[in-house]
């Protein structure tokens, strides 16, 4: 189905660089991911490397009707900020060896700023199973 998948503009550009400079307030917008990389870290090296996924979770990974601020100035600099909305979803991926990972996917209160070429800014994504969350089988209190 088509449940989770964010909605198009049907006129209009996705091209960044036709925007004029200036301040948009973003309503009701939705993000979408199309792939999750997992952060692992190897104990002997200690390197860490984001391997690729696959994606368990059905349907309910979109993040939808969020509110926030694009800017574009005069120079081709931008920034994105995200205020709220339905910022955070659970999502379970498989690694390669078959080990599920459970995790709160989310981009809550994301400041990122770059070109028009590029973005890119930090946000922290908890664990599903933490300290503070409890799943029905009772894992995660403290």
């Amino acid at each position: 189905g088509v449940a989770n998948t964010c909605a198009t503009i049907a006129e209009g550009t996705t091209n960044l660089k036709s925007l004029p400079a200036g301040k948009y307030k973003l309503s009701k917008f939705c993000m979408e991911p199309t792939s999750f990389t997992v952060k692992e870290d190897d104990y002997k090296t200690g390197e860490s490397n984001f391997i690729k996924t696959r994606l368990l979770t059905r349907q309910t990974y979109s993040l939808d009707q969020m509110q926030g601020a694009f800017d574009v100035d005069g120079s081709g600099n931008v920034r994105l900020q995200e205020f709220e909305g339905m910022d955070f979803a659970p999502v379970t991926v498989g690694m390669p060896g078959g080990e599920r990972v459970a995790f709160q996917f989310t981009v809550q209160g994301i400041d990122a700023k770059g070109t028009l070429d590029g973005f890119k800014g930090d946000f922290t994504v908890p664990s599903y199973r933490g300290a503070t969350f409890l799943d029905p089988k009772g894992r995660g209190g403290s």
